[in-house]
């Protein structure tokens, strides 16, 4: 593999943001890496190292090393590009934003699993929100989209301005909070709105 690591950010604990020589990008986790694999996996990863970057302090100092084109921590450089390009979820979250009617006004890709959900997901009408919903009617800050619940994975929604309703429920009270299955693409009714978080 002759591609190399060009860019490269921590986006959440053990998780890494990368965009290799030949285009290939996304999200890489290198938790099984640090704690799962067989040392003989990562034969430049020593013990003191795998200890260390167990810390997600230390491990989100990362860098990239020009020369040889992979991660960096200080003067080590512990993974190959390769085990890191294998590593990488192109995953993306779809949001369509679509009239109640049904027409789709926009469509629009946010970052992987874990650059997404590592803070709350903002949903609005100002230019600060992730999700920009740009139309008549939409406050300018609406709702905040969390996601947890462990094996049973579910999206906790939280009213900040303006109504959002959400699976029957009406959340209208600033702090005023609803929990939805995300096993299915969350639809959330914003004025004259509908947003589909898939």
């Amino acid at each position: 593999m002759a591609a190399v690591i060009l860019e490269a950010r921590c986006v959440a604990p053990f998780v890494v943001r990368v965009r290799f020589s030949d285009g290939h990008e996304g999200e890489a986790s290198l938790k099984p890496c640090l704690f799962e694999w067989e040392p003989a996996r990562v034969p430049d990863l020593t013990p003191q190292m795998r200890d260390w970057l167990r810390s997600p302090e230390n491990f989100q100092t990362v860098r990239v090393d020009p020369e040889s084109g992979t991660l960096a921590w200080g003067d080590a450089r512990p993974f190959s590009a390769s085990i890191v390009y294998w590593r990488v979820e192109k995953y993306r979250m779809k949001v369509t934003l679509r009239s109640k009617e049904g027409a789709v006004l926009s469509t629009l890709r946010l970052g992987g699993r874990h650059e997404l959900w590592s803070k709350p997901l903002t949903v609005g009408r100002a230019d600060t929100n992730a999700i920009v919903v740009d139309q008549d009617g939409v406050a300018p800050h609406q709702a905040q989209v969390t996601v947890g619940g462990g094996h049973h994975p579910c999206f906790f929604i939280e009213a900040v301005e303006g109504v959002t309703i959400v699976g029957g429920n009406r959340l209208e009270t600033p702090g005023q909070r609803c929990r939805v299955s995300a096993r299915e693409p969350l639809v959330l009714e914003m004025g004259a709105c509908l947003v589909d978080i898939d």
